[in-house]
């Protein structure tokens, strides 16, 4: 059977099996209601297909966050089958809306994408809107930590030429010493015409790195 919003199974060394969800064909003209349901049965019908992942996997929320009722399909997941676990991608913008962020506590696991704080670069390294404020983000992303009792996970993408300077891997890590996630990540971005990271930045990153009280994951 072909789905609209789930994929296939696809194993992850550190996670297990992943059942993605992708919110990204959500759209503002979609009927709520009717595209929450369309979304559970969706999983639903793959989990009796296929049987429990290890992790109900959501990605592709961006701005479509706001038309999909992301926190009635969690509830909707815990309340059917108790013990499955649920991840969720988010772009750090949607950290600085408290209402948004509330929808997350349930989570078993949340991802941010933060590739960047600097102020004057914020919505473009981080893609999202001009108009989002960088203090709010990040201060939201504080707040999201004191109240969220399952794994935190950040992530970075650094791009060559853009993000991969030494100031913004000082300024990234003091930000996740503050916030303390359970775990980061870093990968390379190598499409659209991007080079990979030199050797030398590669070398500089782990060696600035290595003394987070984290795990810190390369996929460099």
């Amino acid at each position: 059977m072909d789905y609209k919003f789930v994929s296939t199974f696809k194993m992850n060394f550190d996670f297990g099996m992943l059942l993605s969800v992708d919110f990204s064909s959500c759209c503002e003209t979609a009927d709520l209601f009717n595209l929450t349901e369309e979304i559970f049965h969706e999983i639903k019908d793959c989990v009796k297909n296929k049987g429990i992942p290890d992790l109900v996997w959501f990605k592709g929320m961006g701005e479509s966050i706001k038309y999909a009722n992301c926190k009635e399909i969690v509830d909707l997941i815990k309340v059917t089958y108790p013990n499955q676990k649920i991840g969720v991608y988010l772009n750090c913008s949607l950290f600085k809306d408290k209402d948004i962020r509330k929808d997350f506590y349930d989570c078993d696991l949340v991802a941010i994408n933060l590739n960047s704080i600097e102020e004057s670069n914020f919505s473009k390294y981080n893609k999202c809107p001009k108009s989002v404020n960088s203090f709010e983000v990040l201060e939201g992303i504080r707040e999201f930590r004191k109240e969220f009792t399952g794994n935190l996970g950040i992530y970075t993408l650094f791009l060559r030429g853009l993000n991969d300077t030494p100031e913004n891997v000082w300024e990234l890590k003091n930000f996740l010493l503050e916030v303390n996630p359970d775990h980061y990540s870093v990968s390379n971005y190598t499409l659209d015409g991007f080079r990979p990271l030199s050797d030398k930045f590669k070398d500089f990153l782990r060696e600035a790195l290595k003394d987070l009280p984290f795990k810190v994951m390369y996929m460099i």
